[in-house]
């Protein structure tokens, strides 16, 4: 949640064994609290934020996927990937005047998949989000979202709701049980303090088959903190665009439930790798590179607390806009884990922060020196794989081209 990514380089952010939840802290009047002090987190969900992630995996499945120049690849626990050709796309967005401006001298349309999700429910069913344009100019850019239920031997466009527009799309709103697509219209602002907002979301109870426009709810028992639409954006370069976090409280009244921002994040960066992240616990855990305090959580989205990570070789993490470095991921196994380095000088390199640890340390498992050149672009954890996707696809052993390397989390540890 993507090889060939936008010209203004505007990124996002993709077995079960669920150890016994923490008590939850996130309700406590304290500001912050050392990482050491948090114990064993065990990520249930990922929600990432900004255009979505290239990556589409969950804390709680086995089977996972990246956008890759072809397609769409998705595997499960050590299988080969299975492509899902994207072949058909460029023609449907040309024939619906949203295709992108072909390179010069080149006969193939240009499709970039740039954010994914996966219905747990249906293993044959892939979204995928793909770049598109008005007129073929950009900016400003789009995403449109996609379907396929045959594992891309055809594609549809996710009908939007009455009322939207095919560029209405708004992200993909992943839950437990399914994903739900977001359309917003003029939505392009963070809402203010004190304000409610509804907002309308397609489903599909059978997989992409057949679609019901519902308003985006909060799912009994599931937390009920995520980020807001996501609006067309220019050029991250020159203006940092900023995307609600949201609270979702019921609204008696008229049976829907109402959203709000959040408390003290009410807003992150959307031309960053920003995720949220719920816990079995029933906290969420927001992590914002772009933020002094790049990792914070909250029970109820009102009162948010900082947890204090360790430096890096007297470095700290976050605080500082860039377009790559210094992403980090929950993973299903309780690690908090980073890649950090300094992308277009240095390799990029692995780091692992374990459970009550006070130290991050040095994974085992290296990055390509390409990472120089082909900086990381986003991470995320299944249920067992730590899946690193790139900017353009780099080269691996045997002279091959990858768009995302998988590591396995239970061989993933600290350097001797």
């Amino acid at each position: 949640m993507a090889t060939i990514r936008r010209v203004i380089l505007a990124i996002a952010t993709i077995g079960v064994s669920v150890a016994v939840a923490t008590p939850s802290i996130g309700a406590t009047n304290i500001r912050s609290i050392p990482w050491a002090a948090l114990g064993d987190v065990r990520p249930i969900l990922v929600q990432p934020a900004g255009w979505g992630s290239t990556i589409a995996a969950q804390p709680r499945s086995a089977t996972f996927g990246w956008c890759s120049q072809t397609g769409v690849e998705i595997a499960s626990g050590s299988g080969k990937p299975t492509l899902v050709s994207d072949s058909a796309v460029g023609q449907m967005l040309r024939n619906s005047h949203l295709g992108l401006s072909r390179s010069p001298g080149s006969p193939r349309d240009v499709v970039t998949c740039e954010d994914i999700a996966l219905d747990p429910k249906y293993p044959k069913t892939v979204y995928a989000a793909f770049q598109a344009s008005r007129g073929g100019l950009i900016p400003p850019s789009y995403a449109v979202a996609l379907v396929t239920t045959n594992m891309g031997r055809s594609w549809r466009f996710v009908p939007p709701p009455s009322g939207d527009s095919l560029t209405d799309f708004a992200g993909f709103i992943e839950r437990l049980g399914g994903v739900q697509m977001l359309y917003s219209s003029n939505y392009f602002f963070p809402p203010k303090a004190g304000h409610f907002s509804t907002f309308v979301a397609a489903t599909s109870p059978t997989g992409g088959r057949t679609w019901t426009d519902v308003n985006l709810n909060c799912p009994a028992g599931e937390p009920c903190v995520l980020f807001g639409p996501q609006a067309p954006q220019g050029a991250c370069g020159m203006s940092e665009w900023r995307q609600s976090v949201l609270v979702g409280t019921s609204n008696e009244n008229d049976a829907n439930d109402v959203w709000q921002p959040a408390g003290s994040v009410s807003t992150v960066s959307q031309c960053g790798d920003q995720q949220l992240v719920a816990t079995t616990s029933r906290d969420e855990f927001l992590i914002d590179r772009s933020r002094p305090s790049a990792l914070v959580f909250t029970h109820d989205g009102m009162h948010w607390t900082t947890v204090l990570l360790p430096k890096v070789k007297g470095v700290s993490i976050g605080g500082t806009f860039a377009p790559f470095g210094q992403m980090m991921t929950l993973a299903a196994n309780g690690d908090l884990i980073a890649i950090l380095g300094s992308p277009l000088a240095t390799a990029e390199r692995i780091e692992i922060l374990k459970p009550g640890t006070h130290e991050w340390c040095s994974a085992n498992a290296a990055l390509p020196a390409t990472t120089k050149k082909d900086p990381v672009l986003a991470i995320q954890s299944s249920a067992s794989r730590l899946v690193v996707a790139f900017l353009t696809p780099i080269e691996t052993a045997g002279a091959k081209k990858a768009s995302a390397l998988t590591f396995r989390l239970s061989a993933l540890r600290c350097r001797t």
